[in-house]
């Protein structure tokens, strides 16, 4: 009988723009392992069927917007983490049919941020712009820095959506700020001594354009494409750290690999291969 080849694939929509297939290709090749990586594009309600019939040969899935929460409940088991910050970006089969839910997106926040300021480095004030599945795993990561005073800034922050129910569930109380409060919501920013944005660059730019940024402020720009954001250009030019999403993606991804086969891949290998995307 002819076995069928081990695959993985990332799940979401849109898909297209994923730079997933280029990191675990370069990590499975270099493994010499003969696994296949492939872009699928699931909808929300597309889920369950997708999970319920889960071939044999599927290693894992990489889990982007918009199903890092919906496929929570479709899942036979769910990492502490990624149920604390009610966000899994990682799938993985076990026998009997048990589908395992994890979030390495932690990972990659903190170790992007530690490799660019220092393992010993932590923000006195840090901002976290947005509020959806990625702002929860940014709180997390905070956490794990041992950052002092967080303020999440949101258009709306009653009812703000997963990130205000992942701070309870981490036991932790940030400040709640609403985009709408021009005022209060820009001297924030301009005291932050860590930025993390969360969402699309064109949200925010007309915004940005009235801050005052400085030199010694970091910024963690998540989407990375197109790049450079208005944001990362702003606090470029006043001689602050700017973080790419790219390498978050990066140290996430090594997580992944690492659940998928039970082996460490290569980091400088699929450092080299998301650098020429």
């Amino acid at each position: 009988m002819q076995t069928l080849k081990p695959w993985a694939a990332v799940i979401g929509l849109p898909i297209t723009h994923s730079l997933s297939p280029a990191l675990h290709l370069a990590a499975y090749r270099d493994l010499g392992l003969e696994i296949d990586y492939r872009r699928i594009e699931v909808k929300k309600d597309e889920v369950e069927s997708f999970l319920g019939s889960w071939p044999e040969n599927l290693l894992g899935l990489s889990v982007t917007m918009p199903l890092k929460q919906v496929i929570i409940p479709l899942l036979s088991q769910v990492d502490g983490l990624a149920k604390a910050v009610g966000a899994v970006n990682t799938v993985v089969p076990f026998s009997g049919g048990i589908t395992a839910g994890f979030n390495t997106d932690v990972y990659g926040i903190v170790t992007a941020i530690k490799e660019v300021k220092g393992r010993d480095w932590s923000p006195l004030r840090a901002v976290i712009v947005g509020s959806g599945a990625t702002a929860s795993s940014a709180l997390a990561a905070l956490v794990e820095l041992g950052a002092g005073q967080i303020n999440l800034l949101a258009r709306r922050v009653t009812g703000a959506g997963n990130a205000v129910r992942a701070a309870t569930r981490l036991g932790i109380d940030p400040g709640y700020i609403p985009l709408a409060a021009s005022d209060k919501a820009r001297e924030t920013i301009e005291n932050a001594d860590l930025i993390i944005s969360t969402v699309p660059r064109e949200v925010l730019d007309d915004y940005y354009e009235t801050i005052c940024f400085n030199a010694g402020q970091t910024v963690l720009d998540i989407v990375y494409a197109p790049w450079p954001s208005l944001l990362v250009q702003k606090v470029t030019a006043v001689g602050g750290s700017v973080i790419s999403g790219k390498l978050m993606l990066l140290h996430q991804a090594v997580m992944q690999v690492k659940l998928f086969t039970s082996r460490t891949p290569n980091l400088e290998v699929m450092r080299e291969a998301i650098n020429k995307e």
